[in-house]
């Protein structure tokens, strides 16, 4: 991803300097999305919606045969569901002659959960001006970039109805660890990086010489996830009980997607200023 980065900024930096011997003109703008999808999550402690903000300021230098490049960044903020987790908990049997319950099975429960974070990112793009009409363009957008955010989390619903040991003859043993998380949500640190490349296409009106509006939608987007587990590891203590430890391991790691975007963004709107 990294080389492709180099690879995009190298043909940036190629046009500028050929750009050095036109008309060449700054301009600035940002385009934005919105939205918020309703659940049916099964507890009311569980994610109701998934929701997305974003804003993308950019600046970009005119070149020559309506091609232009600049620097792109963004901000974002989005909860998501993700996949249930797979907890699973000892059934015991009878209390046998050595005062010992055996395990004879286990209950599986799944529990809800989501991602939350907020994301902040920079990079480059090349664009491409269409004329269609006096007043309407086509507007392609190749891009790279890298965001990153250090404060996210994994929310864990908690199914409270599993968590005790069914002992014969207990109704109610509970795990006292178990209990520390009651009634609220279960948080588990996490860090971001994201690695994108990808290309847009926006339908652009000017309203005035100065000034135009855009519709902008993703038509391929290469992103490579980077999620890191930050929770905290005690190295004077031999075992520190976390129920999810083993079935959260799922969401970390590094995962990749290719396609459109739209599916995850929606529709970006946009505004773009040319005073210079």
């Amino acid at each position: 991803m990294k080389k492709i980065l180099f690879l995009i900024f190298g043909l940036l930096f190629t046009l500028a300097a050929q750009a050095q011997t036109s008309d060449s003109k700054f301009w600035f703008g940002f385009d934005g999305t919105y939205w918020q999808r309703a659940i049916h999550p099964s507890s009311p402690l569980a994610v109701e919606r998934n929701m997305l903000g974003s804003i993308r300021p950019m600046i970009g230098l005119n070149l020559e045969k309506n091609w232009s490049l600049g620097i792109i960044s963004n901000f974002s903020s989005y909860q998501t569901e993700a996949s249930p987790v797979q907890v699973s908990f000892p059934i015991y049997g009878e209390e046998n002659e050595e005062n010992y319950y055996p395990v004879i099975g286990y209950r599986f429960s799944s529990q809800e959960a989501s991602l939350k974070n907020d994301l902040s990112g920079f990079g480059l793009f090349l664009k491409k001006h269409i004329p269609v009409g006096k007043k309407t363009s086509l507007n392609f957008t190749l891009y790279g970039m890298k965001e990153s955010g250090k404060d996210g989390n994994v929310l864990i619903t908690p199914d409270f109805t599993n968590y005790y040991y069914p002992y014969p003859g207990y109704s109610s043993f509970y795990c006292a660890n178990c209990l520390s998380i009651a009634y609220s949500r279960y948080e588990i640190p996490m860090s971001e990086t994201n690695w994108k490349v990808g290309l847009d296409l926006a339908f652009a009106y000017q309203i005035k010489s100065w000034l135009a509006i855009e519709a902008r939608a993703n038509l391929l987007e290469y992103k490579k996830q980077i999620l890191k587990d930050q929770r905290e590891t005690y190295e004077t203590v031999d075992y520190v009980y976390d129920p999810f430890y083993a079935s959260t391991t799922q969401y970390f790691g590094n995962h990749y997607d290719i396609g459109s975007a739209v599916a995850r963004e929606g529709i970006r709107f946009g505004l773009i200023f040319s005073p210079f």
